[in-house]
């Protein structure tokens, strides 16, 4: 090994010793499987479905935008006396290294006053806030009515509703 291969090979072996490197590094809380539903023309309404799972601290997801509706929401349904209601919420809460599931009749994000009707197979942006881990640009799909939403284990145990 002559003298600069063996320098360059020193300099790197110090580098990596000097940056500690955990497998719980990087974002704070991660958005899988975001998806919403096709809707038909002239519906001016719809809704974001996802998996936001915990990272190192607590977070909470705070706000939602996107450029297909005027208007975004955080939504919950509880249920009381056979009654299902749906009402805005200030945030969704999402624990250290917890998984919540935003699902049909559970918690999700309120799309209104579409710009246009949602298409099957298309995608689209939607700009997540969290209190601590700040924004997060997630990318949608839009899945046909009578196709299976993603997958998600256990889906209604870790769905959080308030």
């Amino acid at each position: 090994m002559n003298r600069r291969t063996a320098l360059s090979y020193a300099l790197c072996l110090l580098a990596c010793c000097a940056i500690p490197v955990h497998a719980d590094d990087g974002p704070a809380v991660t958005v899988r499987d975001a998806w919403a539903r096709a809707t038909p023309p002239g519906s001016t309404v719809a809704a974001v479905y996802a998996t936001l799972v915990g990272g190192t601290q607590d977070d909470e997801l705070v706000a939602a935008r996107t450029q297909v509706a005027a208007m975004t929401m955080i939504h919950s349904i509880t249920e009381a006396d056979g009654v299902s209601r749906m009402r805005e919420t200030s945030g969704v809460p999402v624990p250290a290294g917890g998984k919540v599931v935003l699902a049909p009749r559970g918690t999700h994000i309120m799309l209104m006053n579409l710009a246009r009707a949602l298409a099957a197979g298309e995608r689209f942006d939607v700009e997540l806030t969290f209190a601590h881990a700040g924004r997060r640009v997630v990318s949608v799909s839009v899945l046909a009515p009578d196709q299976p939403a993603p997958a998600t284990h256990d889906q209604h145990q870790h769905q959080h509703q308030h």
